[in-house]
């Protein structure tokens, strides 16, 4: 070969690895604009009205891909829940090309969410509430303890919602399931009821409410979500049922909560028996959770999500025990239920938890603004080989509110856990 051969070929060996360099180079950045633009922990997540969605309609099917794109890469409960996400994805990608306002890509993207069937898997998307969460019971929807914006537009305590804009509740809750995600039927129901008081565009709605024997039509504004008047409900709350029965709330699994607890515990720690009542908490840091069950194991025991030892404190509760559930007892509170069931040292009674401990959950956010949240750990299993999402805890006396009870202003499942109490003897 001679000096001019050998160079072309030292020349075309420099393009190549050159050329396989910016290959290189630019898949590395893909993989790190992926990690860090699209899942960072410190992403600056915004949540949108859609009417003022950051994108126009003709971008809408780019967005949706890049959704799709991420939903594929990283959604990790897919195969678990027997989905297709190629098939799903490609539904909705044809779908997205008709769409046209900001309301139907609103309603589509959580549409496509729920789809994924769990409850830690949603758009960020602000809505109109009337910032009231109702009291179902069996499909039937009544308001409980209103607030002044359901009041000042007629509500009354123990109404019953019948209609929604002159729809039945059941046919407005069996048509408007589809957009609530939730890892099992008994959540998706529930929050499929509470949105009857909430919505991606609606300022108003009315209302068909029997009161005693009286028919009554309401209108009801619908508030923007961030607007609404401020109210600050208590993390945890405590009360002396009787001489020997304590009661204790814990509502929420977020920063605040062990401060709360520590003092609302230290004032019924001393009876022999206490009812726990976890059915409004919808979770938090399940750290928290953790924290808090060591107060009332015996042993040390591993922490259902991550395994860590949790150790009793030096003073753990010594007394019986009883867990009030509801399907609302979600993420971090649904942990600390199972860490507890798991301590072998109390008695569950309600009906199942929500089903879904998170498995990792993260938010992405896309090139046009939009921020979403999907879980992205494996399907996994308590210690005791309980699965942490598709399946709500199940009680060991299952009680369900009545609604004779609930128009008498009776606890049903608070009152069975005080009669379980004293009819047992309080042995178990």
């Amino acid at each position: 070969m001679n000096s001019t051969h050998r160079n072309i070929v030292k020349t075309l060996g420099k393009v190549l690895l050159a050329i396989l360099g910016l290959i290189l180079l630019a898949f590395v950045g893909v993989i790190v604009y992926f990690k860090w633009f699209y899942s960072s922990d410190d992403i600056d997540t915004e949540s949108y009205y859609v009417k003022s969605l950051p994108l126009s309609s003709d971008r809408f099917p780019d967005d949706f891909n890049e959704i799709a794109a991420i939903v594929k890469d990283n959604y990790s409960l897919a195969e678990s829940k027997n989905l297709n996400l190629d098939s799903i994805c490609d539904l909705y990608a044809i779908r997205v090309k008709d769409i046209s306002s900001p309301k139907e890509y609103g309603e589509m993207l959580e549409e496509f969410f729920a789809s994924l069937q769990v409850g830690h898997s949603y758009v960020y998307l602000k809505s109109y509430t009337a910032g009231t969460f109702p009291t179902v019971i069996n499909d039937s929807v009544f308001i409980s303890n209103p607030n002044d914006i359901m009041t000042k537009s007629g509500f009354r305590d123990k109404d019953r919602v019948i209609a929604v804009n002159g729809e039945s509740v059941i046919d407005w809750m069996n048509r408007n399931e589809k957009y609530v995600a939730a890892s099992t039927p008994l959540n998706r129901r529930l929050f499929a009821a509470a949105n009857i008081f909430r919505s991606l565009f609606d300022t108003t709605r009315d209302y068909t409410v029997c009161r005693g024997n009286d028919t009554i039509e309401i209108n009801l504004p619908l508030l923007p979500n961030d607007s609404l008047p401020s109210s600050v409900s208590a993390k945890t709350d405590s009360k002396v049922l009787n001489d020997n029965i304590g009661y204790l709330a814990i509502n929420t699994m977020m920063d605040g909560v062990i401060e709360s607890f520590v003092s609302e515990f230290n004032k019924v720690r001393n009876l022999p028996y206490l009812i726990i009542d976890v059915r409004n908490n919808e979770g938090g840091n399940s750290g928290n959770g953790r924290e808090l069950a060591r107060y009332f194991i015996h042993e040390d025991q591993p922490h259902c999500v991550d395994n860590k030892i949790i150790s009793p404190v030096d003073d753990a509760y010594q007394g019986k025990v009883v867990l009030l559930t509801s399907p609302m007892t979600f993420s971090a509170a649904e942990s600390f239920v199972i860490d507890m069931k798991e301590s072998g040292n109390i008695i569950l009674i309600g009906e199942p938890t929500a089903g879904d401990t998170g498995n990792r959950p993260k938010t992405f956010k896309t090139s046009s603004g939009i921020c979403f949240r999907i879980p992205t750990a494996p399907p996994s299993v308590s210690p005791k080989g309980f699965p942490l999402e598709g399946i709500g805890v199940a009680p060991d006396y299952l009680v369900s509110q009545t609604v004779s009870d609930f128009i008498n202003d009776k606890d049903t499942q608070l009152e069975f856990a005080k009669q379980y109490l004293t009819a047992t003897n309080l042995d178990f």
